[in-house]
C-alpha cells in the first residue's frame, strides 16, 4: 500500500531532478512520469483485485500507435518524428497521471 504512494512521489522527486540537470534540453523532466505512474496505477489495480493487465494494456497500446506513427511517417517523409514523438509521450504522461489520480479516487 506504500509503494502506491511513493513510487509516483519518486517519479515526481525524480521529474524535478531531471528538469533541473538539464535545464535546456528538449525534453522536460516531467517526461520520466509514465515510468513512475503506469507501475502505479498496475498496483492500485492489484490490490482492489481488479484485471492487473490495464496499465500495462494501456501502455502496450502506445507503443503500438508509437510503431503507427513510424510506419505513416517513414511512408510520408515529411512528418516531423521528433515532435510526433514528444507530443505522444507528452499524452501519455498526461494519461498516466489522470489515470493515477482516477485509480486513488477509486480506491478511497
Amino acid at each position: 500500500m506504500l509503494a502506491i504512494i511513493l513510487i509516483p512521489v519518486a517519479g515526481l522527486v525524480a521529474g524535478w531532478l531531471v528538469g533541473h540537470m538539464f535545464p535546456k534540453a528538449q525534453f522536460s523532466g516531467w517526461d520520466v512520469l509514465p515510468f513512475f505512474f503506469v507501475p502505479a496505477c498496475g498496483l492500485i489495480t492489484i490490490y482492489n483485485k481488479k484485471p492487473s493487465f490495464l496499465p500495462y494494456g494501456f501502455l502496450t497500446f502506445f507503443i503500438l500507435v508509437l510503431l503507427v506513427v513510424i510506419r505513416i511517417a517513414i511512408r510520408e517523409k515529411n512528418m516531423a518524428v521528433g515532435k510526433t514523438f514528444h507530443l505522444l509521450w507528452q499524452y501519455l504522461t498526461m494519461c498516466s497521471c489522470l489515470w493515477y489520480v482516477c485509480l486513488l479516487v477509486t480506491l478511497v
